[in-house]
């Protein structure tokens, strides 16, 4: 029987929540969630050194707080959790992770539902999103970046209905969930400034279209004026926001110092032929290109594949307002990502998970359409094989810890603990902030590590020098000269400590 084709403008209705099958499917996705983050944390050998500042800044260290821009939410609501539930600030840490992926997980699933979602694309949905390795792999992982794509994904939710249908209750808890959103990430700022262009889009009469995209501007204005004032009350001295705004010609100085200083050397070192326009645009080609790559790492390769060629399932065709809302959510993300690549040539996945999120669904629903064609025997036996094999390699990917192991800094910062007298001074070439992290809580010295700088470190400033890297530069500096005190005896691990000779 032939489907009836759905109107380009029709709003699918919401999927039941109330239905037993699809309740059983959110139970199970929350459950699986929990048990997904518990066996991260229980693989986990160390936290990561992101999180060793977060957890400094709760205890207000000036150098934590200054890393993370004095952007404190995260940290705090770690520390409530810690004092309200008297756990020690790292399991509390866990706990927060735990629940902000939690809320993740079922976000997603309402998203989709919101899409038009039927309950085979529900159980697509939990099966992708619980799988997906780069979310798995930062279940253990102390970044704000939990609380960021969780909310942001909520305040998703309500911009699409307000797509469909304005009311201040959607316009009020879309501002809402993104600027909870923001107190994690400050990008997400540029999503409450721009996102309220988005309702231009919608397709209704053009006084009415400028009269709610206009309304819908109204919280964002009220929003400046009061960030406005911050800045002028706070001098700029305080968080990274008020210096943004009060030194906004920074950005600007990005694009027209920046990047054309970037190209010069890159010009000079590697393709001299190139005039310097050509060389800019070499350096932009590069950061879109890091973008892509990056995206398609946080949706993993055989999901990014799925999204590209879902015509080739083929893949049924999601709502208009899905559309509506994916243009100005990607050319807002795009820009925070292009604007974040030009300024420091660092593209993680980490940056580009958000945007991943939004664009699941769409191989949600291009997988739902594949199972119902291969149920009517309507897909080559080959290709379902190689769809099957592809998300069991990304299940096993998700639950099998393939990080690197690092034994080596918690016992040379355990004998560091136990060895060195309170104060000293230790050089290394290697994980300096994690290491002072473990050897305090060992011990509870006050020991001071810092990292080697070929050409700049002066090693009579130090009494010991832990040496990571045996060819390195540290090494080549020691070798012959200081005495050898102790090895880690952990094979490829392993970690040499000298104690250096008073000058």
């Amino acid at each position: 029987m032939t489907r009836p084709a759905r109107s380009r403008d029709a709003t699918p209705e919401p999927a039941p929540i109330g239905a037993n099958g699809i309740l059983s499917v959110y139970g199970l996705a929350a459950l699986a969630s929990v048990l997904l983050s518990l066996l991260a944390i229980w693989q986990n050998d160390l936290i990561n050194h992101d999180g060793v500042l977060y957890l400094r800044a709760i205890e207000g260290d000036a150098e934590a707080i200054r890393w993370i821009g004095n952007w404190l939410f995260y940290s705090k609501l770690i520390g409530w959790t810690s004092a309200i539930s008297g756990l020690e600030p790292e399991q509390a840490a866990y706990a927060v992770n735990l629940l902000l992926d939690l809320l993740l997980v079922l976000a997603f699933l309402r998203f989709v539902g919101e899409l038009g979602g039927k309950h085979s694309t529900f159980v697509w949905a939990a099966l992708l999103i619980l799988i997906l390795p780069y979310l798995n792999g930062n279940r253990a992982e102390i970044i704000r970046d939990h609380g960021y794509w969780a909310f942001t994904l909520v305040a998703m939710l309500y911009y699409l209905r307000l797509l469909r249908n304005f009311s201040w209750r959607s316009l009020l808890l879309w501002n809402l969930f993104m600027g909870v959103a923001t107190l994690f990430r400050i990008e997400g700022i540029a999503f409450l400034a721009l996102m309220p262009l988005g309702l231009a889009l919608r397709p209704v009469p053009w006084k009415q279209r400028l009269r709610e995209t206009a309304m819908a501007c109204l919280p964002v204005a009220i929003g400046l004026v009061l960030l406005l004032l911050a800045v002028l009350l706070d001098g700029g001295a305080g968080n990274r926001l008020t210096k943004l705004l009060a030194n906004s010609q920074q950005l600007l100085e990005i694009f027209t110092v920046q990047v054309p200083r970037k190209a010069e050397k890159l010009r000079d070192a590697l393709l001299p032929d190139l005039s310097k326009s050509s060389s800019v645009l070499v350096l932009y080609f590069a950061v879109l290109l890091s973008i892509a790559k990056d995206l398609a790492e946080s949706l993993s390769w055989p999901v990014t594949f799925i999204i590209l060629l879902r015509g080739w399932f083929p893949a049924p065709r999601l709502p208009d307002d899905y559309a509506r809302l994916m243009v100005p959510y990607a050319a807002t993300s795009l820009l925070v990502l292009f604007i974040h690549g030009s300024q420091h040539f660092v593209m993680v996945s980490r940056y580009t998970m958000a945007l991943g999120l939004l664009l699941l669904p769409v191989a949600v629903f291009a997988l739902d359409e594949f199972w119902q064609r291969y149920r009517r025997r309507q897909v080559p036996a080959w290709l379902a094989v190689a769809v099957f094999l592809s998300l069991l390699g990304l299940a096993a990917d998700s639950l099998i810890n393939s990080s690197t192991q690092k034994p080596y800094i918690t016992e040379a910062a355990r004998w560091a603990a136990e060895h060195l007298p309170p104060g000293s001074r230790v050089i290394t070439d290697y994980e300096t902030t994690r290491l002072d992290y473990y050897a305090e809580k060992a011990g509870g010295k006050a020991l001071r590590f810092e990292r080697f700088r070929p050409g700049k470190s002066r090693l009579d400033r130090f009494g010991y020098a832990f040496v990571r890297h045996p060819d390195g530069a540290l090494a080549a500096r020691l070798d012959g000269k200081e005495k050898k005190t102790w090895s880690s005896g952990t094979g490829r691990h392993d970690v040499t400590i000298y104690e250096l000779p008073h000058r």
